[in-house]
């Protein structure tokens, strides 16, 4: 198997909802020596969660329409256009579809990126060979502590922005207490195992604590965090 040493961290993750289909790929591509996740039951938060907790090298994307690929050139755009882009490979059916990506004209085509596209049904050399070629074209995640401390830092600096003030980071992960503008207790946190933050409030005597909500974005988890709540 060549090269297998060198991508053997490699994460792959495959939106599909056939289940048969996420079973083969699965196969070949553990096979390839890869870390594959099948993501079948899809919803926007389901994709959302997955991606945020695997960080993934490559993602094959498949609609979840009977005639079209539909939703899902919005969701790769999104991934196009991440703090860290995933190579998307368009993982498709619909023939309409995958002559519009390849085309790359169309205002929706641009805007999702893909790496590539992979027209089901598919060979198995066609299929290794594609997420080869998009796994190279990945910046890999960076898990280090030196990374971890970084993304902290850039947490600090995004809340001090939006308004928060005493802000006390965890030398551990990537977590904060801190007080908003009107002077609420406040905590965020970024739960890896759930792929989405966590934005929680303090009671006013602070015997008690209230989950505000769970985010998969930053921006997002940071306006709730920062926001006034309206008073009891």
């Amino acid at each position: 198997m060549p090269a297998a040493a060198e991508r053997v961290r490699a994460r792959i993750l495959v939106i599909d909802d056939d289940r048969d289909i996420g079973a083969v790929v699965t196969a070949i591509l553990s096979d390839e020596g890869y870390d594959v996740t099948t993501l079948d039951h899809i919803s926007d938060e389901t994709v959302r969660a997955a991606i945020g907790r695997l960080e993934p090298d490559c993602i094959l994307l498949d609609g979840v329409e009977a005639v079209e690929y539909a939703e899902a050139w919005a969701t790769a755009a999104e991934l196009s256009h991440r703090q860290r882009p995933i190579p998307t490979v368009m993982f498709t059916a619909h023939s309409a579809d995958a002559a519009e990506a390849l085309d790359a004209m169309s205002k929706r085509a641009a805007e999702a990126g893909f790496t590539a596209v992979l027209r089901k049904p598919f060979h198995l050399d066609e299929l290794v060979a594609t997420v080869e070629r998009a796994v190279a074209t990945s910046v890999p995640f960076n898990h280090s502590e030196r990374a971890e401390h970084a993304r902290t830092e850039e947490l600090i600096a995004r809340l001090t922005a939006a308004g928060a003030r005493d802000v006390r980071p965890s030398v551990r992960r990537e977590w904060a207490n801190f007080r908003n503008a009107a002077g609420d207790e406040m905590q965020l946190y970024w739960w890896q195992a759930t792929g989405a933050y966590l934005v929680a409030r303090y009671s006013t005597d602070g015997a008690r604590l209230e989950l505000v909500g769970h985010f998969y974005d930053l921006e997002a988890a940071i306006r709730a965090a920062t926001a006034v709540a309206a008073p009891e």
